[in-house]
This record gives structure tokens, C-alpha cells and sequence, in this order.
């Protein structure tokens, strides 16, 4: 098993908060093991955090391990000699472990480089510490994003600087490093050089460093190893940098004030050389929102994710179903009376037992409408989704439930849930019978003895209806999002395909979502129940006080769009 460190960066700063944020909902995998170095606020939900003294006690890839490094005299927010010292002392416990071969890579938060310097004046930043601390002598920072990627020559120096470094520093080896780490993560990688100088030096006319770097590109085709340019860097961006898949940058601010500008939250920082991985934000310390809950972990996110995908050749399965959508889900269903919802189901359950269930969880609950109305009426409620996005949002409401990442069919705890809910036609992404005789399965393990399941599927008669063929198109804020669906009755499946153009700072983005419901047939539906140890209690429709479980099948199929099912343990 691999194990990935985090290190929480400077106490006093947004990194203890927004890694705290990042592994709440961080979808876990059985050949990764995560261990964070620092300090931490671990929330009650999601995942679980267990405190470590070493790092062989991180033995289990269904916990997150945290070994607290932290000291008492630090002011959020305000940068100092004492968080300085912390910070470092958090880098040093980590490499130890990471050059004696007990972490396989180190995802990294910001620190100060200005606060550590106090204690050690040699400081200059994550990349040269680890090249240090590893004894490693030609390393790259790098930088990878949705829009284009980096590599410096240089790391941090000054500007007056660059033109001495160039010159004195053997650059072909630092060519060759970039060209070798590129051809990891991208097959045969297309390289562009940026010139130092304006207009690339004018052949000479100001500046020679063009001249040698040219030089150097020309002798690497000798090795196979091809590299465009040197390339005025004023209108590269504006033409060029869509065509190459990695460009170099001489110097830190030339390469880095266009990454950063179009790429915001979604830059991932790879030193590219260490005999480990390590990835880090593209942000720094925040001082100015530290401790204030505002800060977005999205960077570190990134930054986890690269590691994830760099360190292991096992591939998550992708699902990107509710990851944009999460942002615009609540505005685009707020014709949805969600306390009708909730009157519905517990009155049902109250028809049943004369009270209020104890327990309740409930499966696939986006962003947990449903859950926060049950909890404001005081009662018990966990709530999962596979949508870690979708989590975020349902844990910033009022009355949040408490929360965990999981797939609907995943299993479960025994006898623990009086009542069981999963709504908004949840149940119509499983294609298979098979998948959901396992949730029935699931379900019926969990809840108590004589407990209540009570699920909703969309009808043939709503899809044909409301979704075959259907165009919506939205403006919401800046943004705008496309709706369209077909439904397939040959086939019984409705796909929904959802556009999003993002404003971005001076530029728009697209993300695609596709979506994919099976629509089945009320038979199928009562088939699966029959196969499982449920009884089945009822069949309703909002609006409709009857109980329609004695009705035909193919009646229900044709003059309703959503159904209630009731089952009884």
C-alpha cells in the first residue's frame, strides 16, 4: 500500500483550515493510505481521522491518520517567529519519514517563507528544502493546470539575478529532467521555451541569454529531445501556449502571472526531480482570511488529486455526475417544495408506528435538502452521496445532517436506521437489477427490526412527457447552463447531458456532465423487491392518498411520473 503525506503548512495561515476541508470528503482507495503532518480541526463527519505518534501505525486505508504538530503560542492569522519554526518543524518530520522510504509522496500547504526564515535564515522554499533534505541536485518546479503547463528553469531568485544564473548554471541537464518528468504524465509531450528577453533578445541586441538557450535546445535534438524556441514570452499566451502541452519558463513571475491568472483554483505545483512525488497548491498563506472559514480548498484538492493519479497506476472510476451540477443544483431546483417532501415520507412513517423515527439516514442526498428539514425538526439524521461537491453544499445549510462520501450501494451499518430514504429518482442510476438487489440487500441489514425503506422512482410516462427531447437553457450569475435530455424507450433510458460555460476572470470555461437513468417498469421494480427479504407495504404519489399497490403495473407505468415505494423489515 502507498501512503500519501499532507503537510498543513504555516498554523497560522488557511492551511490547517483548508486541509481540514480537503480530506473531510476525500474519496478514499484501498492502495492509498493518507497521513497529515501538522495541525488540523478534523470535522465530526466524513472521513474518519485517527490520531498517530508514527507513521507505521497508518495501517489502514479506510482511516485518514493525522500526527499533530502544533504549538500553543500561535495567533491565527498573524505570522511569526513561533509558527515559522512550526511549520519547518512540520517539513522536517516529514521528510524524515520520506527519505527513509515510509511515504512514497507529500502533498504540501503553504507556508512563509519570511516567518521560518527567523529560525532558519537558509530557507527559501518547499522545492530547495526537499531537494536538500533528499540530496537531490537538479530539481524543477512545475506547475499543471486546465489551460496550459510549466516548468521553471529557475526557482526563487531575484530578477537582477536570472541572466547570471542562466549563464553560470549547466541547463541541459534541467531540459533534459523537464523532458524525462513530462513524458510520465503526457506520451510525447510537444515543449516550448519562453525567451528572457523582449522580443527574444533581437539576436543579441539586448541580452545573450536567448542566444544560449538556443544553443542548449539545439545540442538536446542530438538526444532525441525536441524543444521549440526560445519564444517571445508577450505574445505567446495569446497564440502559442494552447499548442504545447508543457512550457518553460526561465524565471519565476514570467511563466507564473499567466498560470495563475487563468488557472486560479485549479493549479497543482510538482517539483519535478525528488526521488518521491510531491505536489503542492499554487496559493499562498492568506494571512488575511486565516481563521475566518472562508478559504477554498480547491488547489490542495487539485494537488491530492494529481498525487493520487502520479503515485498509483490504479485509476479512480470516473464520475463526474453532481461536480459542476453541485454549484447550480439548488438554484435549478427551487420549484421543489422539499418540506411537502418531508411531510410526505414521516407522515407515512407516523401512519405506521403512531411517532417520529429515531434514526434516519438517507442515501444519495445531494445537497441534503431533504436531510437539513429533518434535522430542524429535531431529529436524527445521517446522510451520504457519492458527490463529495454535493456534500459541501448540504454542510454549509442550517441544519446540516451528519455526512459521509458513499455510493448508495455500499454497505452499511447493522440494525441501526428506523427509517431509510432515497429520493429524487436516486435508485434509476443503477442500470442493473443485480446493483439494486444489493442496495435492497444493504438497506435491509441496517435498518431495526419492523424499520421503514422508502424510495421514488421516476415513470416511462415522466420521461416521455417532461424529458424526451428537452432544451432548457439558463443564465445563472455570469454562467450559463445548457439542459438536454432524450429518452430511449426501446432501450428504457433517459440521458441527460448538462452544459456549463463558466465566466472565469477574463475567460470562459466549458464542463460537460452526462447523465444516464434507467427508467424501469413498475414489474421490475416489485420483481426486485420480491426477490429481497423486504415487504412491501405501499406504493404512493404525492398528491394522491391512496395506496396504489394493488393497481396494474402497467396503469402505474403510464399515469403517473413519480412513485413512492414503502417496505417494511
Amino acid at each position: 500500500m502507498k501512503r500519501i503525506a499532507i503537510t498543513t503548512g504555516d498554523p497560522a495561515g488557511i492551511g490547517p483550515e483548508i486541509t481540514s476541508k480537503a480530506i473531510r470528503f476525500l474519496k478514499l482507495r484501498e492502495d492509498i493510505t493518507f497521513v497529515v503532518y501538522g495541525k488540523l480541526d478534523p470535522f465530526t463527519d466524513g472521513n474518519s481521522v485517527v490520531k498517530i505518534h508514527n507513521i507505521n501505525e497508518a495501517t489502514s486505508w479506510k482511516n485518514i491518520y493525522w500526527m499533530e504538530i502544533n504549538s500553543n503560542n500561535i495567533e491565527i492569522g498573524m505570522p511569526s517567529k513561533e509558527s515559522g519554526e512550526t511549520a519547518h518543524k512540520i517539513l522536517s518530520e516529514c521528510a524524515k519519514d520520506l527519505n527513509t522510504n515510509k511515504l512514497d509522496a507529500v502533498v504540501t500547504a503553504p507556508v512563509s517563507k519570511d516567518a521560518i526564515r527567523h529560525t532558519h535564515p537558509n530557507f527559501i522554499g518547499h522545492t530547495e528544502f526537499f531537494a536538500a533534505s533528499s540530496n537531490t541536485e537538479n530539481v524543477i518546479m512545475s506547475f499543471w493546470g486546465p489551460y496550459f503547463n510549466l516548468s521553471l528553469l529557475s526557482t526563487h531568485i531575484a530578477v537582477s539575478d536570472i541572466s547570471k544564473y542562466l549563464s553560470s548554471e549547466p541547463l541541459k541537464p534541467k531540459f533534459e529532467l523537464i523532458y524525462k518528468e513530462a513524458c510520465k504524465i503526457i506520451k510525447n509531450p510537444k515543449i516550448a521555451m519562453l525567451a528572457v528577453n523582449p522580443h527574444a533578445g533581437e539576436n543579441g541586441a539586448f541580452g545573450k541569454d536567448d542566444k544560449l538557450i538556443a544553443s542548449v535546445v539545439k545540442d538536446l535534438e542530438i538526444d532525441g529531445i525536441h524543444i521549440d524556441g526560445p519564444f517571445p514570452a508577450d505574445t505567446f499566451f495569446a497564440t502559442k501556449a494552447t499548442s504545447y502541452d508543457m512550457i518553460i519558463s526561465a524565471y519565476h513571475d514570467q511563466g507564473l502571472i499567466p498560470f495563475k491568472m487563468i488557472s486560479a483554483d485549479e493549479g497543482v505545483n510538482v517539483t519535478l526531480g525528488l526521488p518521491f512525488i510531491r505536489t503542492s497548491v499554487d496559493h499562498g498563506t492568506a494571512y488575511d482570511i486565516a481563521g475566518k472559514g472562508i478559504a477554498s480548498e480547491k488547489s490542495l484538492e487539485k494537488a491530492i488529486t494529481f498525487a493520487k493519479k502520479m503515485i498509483s497506476v490504479s485509476e479512480d472510476i470516473p464520475n463526474n455526475n453532481y461536480s459542476i451540477f453541485a454549484e447550480y443544483y439548488d438554484n435549478y431546483m427551487s420549484h421543489v417544495d422539499y418540506n411537502n417532501w418531508v411531510d410526505f415520507v414521516l407522515s407515512h412513517y407516523n401512519k405506521i408506528f403512531g411517532k417520529s423515527p429515531a434514526r434516519i439516514l438517507e442515501l444519495a442526498c445531494g445537497s441534503g435538502n431533504v436531510s437539513s428539514l429533518l434535522v430542524k425538526k429535531g431529529l436524527t439524521v445521517d446522510a451520504s452521496d457519492i458527490s463529495a461537491e454535493m456534500l459541501k453544499i448540504a454542510s454549509g445549510k442550517p441544519f446540516p445532517p451528519n455526512l459521509k462520501l458513499n455510493k448508495m450501494t455500499d454497505e452499511l451499518p447493522t440494525n441501526k436506521y428506523d427509517l431509510v430514504l432515497l429520493l429524487f429518482d436516486s435508485l434509476n442510476y443503477l442500470h442493473d437489477p443485480n446493483e439494486i438487489e444489493l442496495l435492497f440487500n444493504n438497506v435491509y441489514n441496517t435498518i431495526v427490526e419492523n424499520g421503514i425503506f422508502i424510495f421514488d422512482i421516476t415513470t416511462p410516462k415522466n420521461c416521455e412527457n417532461h424529458f424526451d427531447g428537452f432544451i432548457n437553457v439558463e443564465e445563472i450569475r455570469d454562467d450559463i447552463f445548457i439542459h438536454e435530455s432524450e429518452y430511449e424507450p426501446t432501450t428504457n433510458f433517459q440521458s441527460t447531458k448538462l452544459t456549463f460555460i463558466k465566466k472565469k476572470g477574463f475567460l470562459y470555461a466549458r464542463y460537460d456532465e452526462e447523465h444516464k437513468q434507467k427508467i424501469f417498469k413498475v414489474s421490475k421494480i416489485i420483481n426486485c423487491i420480491n426477490n429481497s427479504e423486504f415487504k412491501l407495504k405501499g406504493i404512493y404519489s404525492i398528491g394522491y392518498e391512496e395506496n396504489l399497490i394493488d393497481h396494474n403495473p402497467k396503469i402505474l407505468d403510464s399515469n403517473f411520473s413519480r412513485l413512492f415505494f414503502i417496505l417494511e423489515k
